[in-house]
């Protein structure tokens, strides 16, 4: 049949085009439905109550659905109704990717617990952006031990307050967007092993404790930490002699970076495979590199910000540039 392989030809088809792909032929409104209800998003209540009507008049869309996007925004009371109709689809039987948002990210934990089927979650979203500048209900979670998610390998938290005290999960990724933590752990959510742990904060000096935890105790492949401030210490008061040997990934954005941090780069992350420094305070000389790629063995990916912000920043000359390169072809290190 070539339906499928037509649907699967793109990626993003407009909800709009696959309803009028639907009423073609019976093949298409089969595979089109298929597509079309794997995973709704809801953006106001109306129109979560539309929804669960849909489901209740024709039960086997429900079944079609593997994940659901609910972020409404409201200037006026819910209704009962509509809230019933929210509940009715946190308990949709079979969910694997949940994305709470809006009025639901408001003590989200409240929500969580309507998810008649935890045990199969495998991705979880709750995101605060949308409610950003209001005076009132602050985005937040309190992650408890009554929240159990067995299955749960993706956490993605943004813009939200954050009270971590129950856990761990076997979680695969952690990631964390303008996440202020007011209580418990990060290392609390986090099981031995974690192959991403991405973290984008104006709180370092919060956030540089917090990962260094996680750290210890857990098998951490890939990290990646963007500061909107220049104040992290993370690497500088790293400890030496390989105390982040898991490391394989490392991305740092935003933070200040200077020959005695890449030293401790060198010192701390002794199997690191891929290293990329971004930002507009990164001090780091082309010399200091060439040096950086020779000391470090297992290096096989890196990316570089172009110059030396002194500042102001100075690109590199030509010849400083083609020396980085020539670290890099001969100890065969990829420039990203």
């Amino acid at each position: 049949d070539l339906v499928p392989l037509i649907l699967a030809a793109d990626e993003h088809w407009w909800p709009g085009d696959l309803a009028a792909l639907s009423a073609v032929s019976c093949a298409w409104l089969f595979y089109a439905r298929k597509r079309l209800y794997a995973r709704p998003a809801v953006g106001s209540f109306r129109a979560a109550g539309r929804l669960a009507r849909t489901f209740a008049a024709n039960p086997p869309l429900a079944s079609l659905v593997t994940g659901i996007s609910i972020c409404p925004v409201s200037s006026t009371r819910p209704t009962m109704g509509e809230w019933k109709a929210v509940r009715q689809l946190l308990a949709l039987e079979g969910l694997t990717y949940m994305h709470l948002g809006g009025e639901l990210a408001v003590s989200a934990e409240r929500f969580l617990r309507y998810i008649a089927y935890p045990e199969t979650l495998e991705e979880l979203h709750v995101d605060g952006r949308l409610l950003e500048g209001r005076l009132t209900g602050r985005a937040s979670v309190e992650w408890d031990d009554g929240l159990g998610f067995p299955g749960l390998r993706k956490l993605r938290l943004a813009s939200l307050d954050l009270d971590a005290a129950g856990g761990p999960y076997r979680l695969e990724s952690l990631v964390m967007e303008d996440v202020q933590l007011v209580g418990g752990h990060l290392a609390a959510l986090v099981g031995d092993r974690l192959a991403h742990l991405h973290i984008t904060t104006s709180d370092a000096g919060c956030f540089d404790a917090e990962i260094r935890g996680v750290l210890a105790g857990c098998a951490v492949g890939c990290l990646h930490y963007d500061t909107r401030e220049r104040g992290s210490a993370l690497l500088v008061d790293a400890p030496g002699g390989g105390g982040f040997a898991g490391l394989r990934c490392l991305h740092l954005e935003g933070q200040s970076v200077d020959g005695a941090v890449l030293r401790a780069v060198g010192e701390a992350c002794v199997g690191l495979e891929e290293l990329v420094v971004g930002g507009r305070a990164v001090r780091v000389t082309a010399a200091e590199w060439v040096d950086f790629v020779g000391g470090l063995g297992g290096l096989r990916r890196l990316g570089l910000p172009g110059g030396t912000n002194w500042p102001p920043f100075s690109a590199w000359a030509a010849a400083d540039a083609e020396a980085i390169r020539a670290a890099c072809r001969s100890r065969v290190v990829q420039l990203l």
